[in-house]
């Protein structure tokens, strides 16, 4: 009988501990959370929007000129980039030459000078192409600014050695050239330096398009004169012998110093010819500035200023002869050696800014 309630109380007892476990599975079910919905499909690309309505040829003209008004505006101001911009606008709209050439001036302004000289090329070969009579100024001053634009000089540096021929006159191609840097067209050019006192030295350069280079000339000093007695003496001279002076007739003495002012007369009127072609030149270069009206002003007025410093040479020098001759003419005792007005040296000099002559007389 005891074994018999003890075997009810297990099962009862297992029984419980089944409940007990179930009860806990059915709870922590419960405790989650519902499983969420599928997650729907992403939708496709949103459709392009309809293109607006193409502008016709009317309406484009009138923003192709407000676009130009705007380039003109910024242009005059000062704003050549801005201009360039509504200029390039308004030709992209309605192309045609004058914002072509209004494009390329802007740049040019500017200063970008390769885009300057694409744009007017485009200007020149603009398809349709400048008309040859309204557009005749354009055209003109499009050709001088692309050829002028194509030749800008180089800019070239020249260190002279040794220090004490700093003051050397530079040249190129053997013109006198100012300024250091020197102003070099592209191409091939010799470079040259000169001073008294030294052996002329130069150097072979190349250059392109506003290139920037530095180069060296080297100059040797000349050797200096040996200092010496008289010369010998000729045959039959005898050390006691006075030198005899030989008799002229002042007649023939006159005439070098006639020849010599007349050649005088000569370069002042050179100078004066070239002179007057220098002003005109300047003056059409002003009006309409290109490089060849620059160089022919730059070589009439150094032809004019050489010309000048040879009047000046010859005129001195006439004058010197006039005066010694005067005194050759005087009693024996003004004609002696010692007595007569002597030029010692004279020396005609030019440069980029003038001309003249430099001499030394003794009596």
């Amino acid at each position: 009988m005891r074994s018999h309630c003890w075997s009810l109380i297990s099962r009862a007892s297992l029984a419980g501990v089944v409940l007990a476990v179930a009860s806990s599975t059915s709870y922590a079910q419960a405790a989650q959370p519902k499983a969420q919905p599928a997650a729907q499909p992403a939708k496709g690309p949103a459709k392009p929007a309809k293109p607006g309505k193409p502008k016709t040829q009317k309406q484009k003209e009138e923003e192709a000129g407000k676009l130009f008004q705007e380039g003109k505006a910024k242009f005059t101001a000062g704003d050549f980039a801005g201009a360039y911009d509504a200029f390039k606008g308004a030709n992209d709209l309605v192309p045609a030459p004058v914002p072509k050439y209004r494009m390329a001036e802007s740049l040019d302004k500017k200063g970008d000078v390769d885009g300057a000289i694409a744009a007017y090329e485009a200007f020149l070969n603009a398809d349709p192409k400048p008309d040859a009579t309204r557009d005749k100024d354009r055209i003109a001053n499009a050709e001088a600014r692309l050829s002028a634009l194509k030749s800008s000089p180089a800019d070239v540096t020249v260190k002279i050695e040794p220090a004490e021929a700093a003051a050397a006159t530079l040249t190129i191609d053997g013109a006198p050239a100012a300024g250091n840097p020197l102003k070099v067209p592209p191409g091939k050019h010799t470079i040259g330096a000169t001073l008294d006192g030294f052996e002329d030295g130069k150097v072979e350069v190349e250059v392109t398009r506003l290139e920037k280079k530095e180069v060296t000339i080297t100059m040797t000093p000349k050797p200096k004169d040996v200092a010496g007695g008289p010369g010998p003496s000729g045959p039959g001279d005898k050390p006691g012998d006075k030198p005899k002076t030989p008799e002229t007739s002042s007649s023939s003495s006159v005439i070098p110093a006639i020849v010599t002012l007349s050649l005088a007369g000569a370069g002042v009127v050179v100078g004066s010819v070239f002179g007057g072609l220098a002003l005109k030149s300047k003056g059409e270069y002003e009006d309409t500035p290109t490089q060849d009206l620059f160089d022919e002003t730059e070589r009439n007025a150094l032809i004019a200023d050489m010309s000048f410093g040879v009047a000046l040479t010859f005129g001195v020098t006439g004058v010197v002869l006039l005066l010694t001759d005067s005194g050759s003419s005087e009693t024996p005792a003004a004609a002696e050696p010692a007595k007569k007005a002597k030029l010692d040296f004279i020396l005609p000099f030019a440069s980029p800014d003038g001309a003249g002559a430099v001499g030394r007389v003794s009596f």
